[in-house]
């Protein structure tokens, strides 16, 4: 069963693209983003809006981390060529692409199913409060903002 808006997300344990561990518990709003391929310019441009708002996303509380299923040698290049300051988790098993249900047809010319481009936005006590299908590159991260925000406001009023 795929994860989505109202489901807690169970903590969850993956490899960074730095090889340090990488431990999915409650505590903070998290933006968790799916992202297909490092090599593509549509991931670069999402990899690096994330990173242009990082300071407004941490203002709020928030961590931002990217997943993806390449090769850790591929997500560190990918690191380095966006100067990204949030982790990257490698997904090479799959296992969170298959949690959340996100695995695309093989591509033409691979041999291996992707993860679709959607992002989740969950809050500290675990549940996913937004999930963004056919996310446009460009307009994710400030689309993710601007809901944080949103739903940052509704939390302080009925605090």
């Amino acid at each position: 069963m795929a994860l989505s808006t109202g489901d807690h997300v169970p903590p969850f344990t993956a490899r960074q693209d730095d090889n340090q561990t990488f431990h999915f518990t409650p505590g903070q709003w998290t933006v968790l983003f799916f992202f297909p391929k490092t090599a593509t310019t549509h991931c670069q441009l999402q990899a690096r809006q994330y990173q242009a708002h990082l300071p407004a996303f941490s203002g709020l509380g928030a961590s931002v981390i990217g997943v993806n299923g390449d090769p850790r040698r591929d997500q560190v290049r990918f690191r380095d060529l966006c100067r990204l300051d949030y982790p990257i988790l490698n997904d090479r098993t799959q296992a969170l692409s298959r949690e959340f249900d996100l695995l695309d047809d093989v591509w033409s010319g691979e041999t291996v199913q992707r993860p679709r481009r959607e992002t989740f936005l969950i809050d500290p006590t675990g549940v996913i409060r937004h999930h963004w299908k056919n996310v446009t590159p460009g307009q994710d991260a400030p689309s993710v903002l601007d809901t944080l925000r949103v739903l940052k406001g509704e939390e302080t009023e009925h605090a």
